[in-house]
């Protein structure tokens, strides 16, 4: 979602998406997340939004993939870095 990830900002930047923020930051779904999911924390959406799928004959599956966090190992930088300009 180009609301929380850099790479994702830069895809919908050059496609001229809009940026949106579906994650609080306490972990819970917010509008544009979904009605139905609001306030939900993001690991029981995801498990509702599987067993939705699942209940209309669309789900087809879980697939692991390699991801990149841009985390610091020394103790005075911040884990998360502040979001780049426009970001809400």
């Amino acid at each position: 979602t180009p609301g929380h990830s850099p790479q994702d900002l830069a895809l919908a930047r050059a496609h001229g998406l809009p940026l949106l923020s579906v994650i609080g930051d306490d972990g819970t779904l917010c509008p544009p997340g979904g009605g139905w999911l609001q306030g939900v924390p993001r690991f029981e959406a995801r498990a509702r939004v599987v067993a939705a799928l699942a209940q209309r004959g669309l789900f087809r599956g879980v697939q692991d993939h390699a991801m990149t966090l841009p985390l610091c190992r020394y103790p005075r930088c911040p884990l998360v870095s502040p979001p780049p300009p426009g970001v809400p």
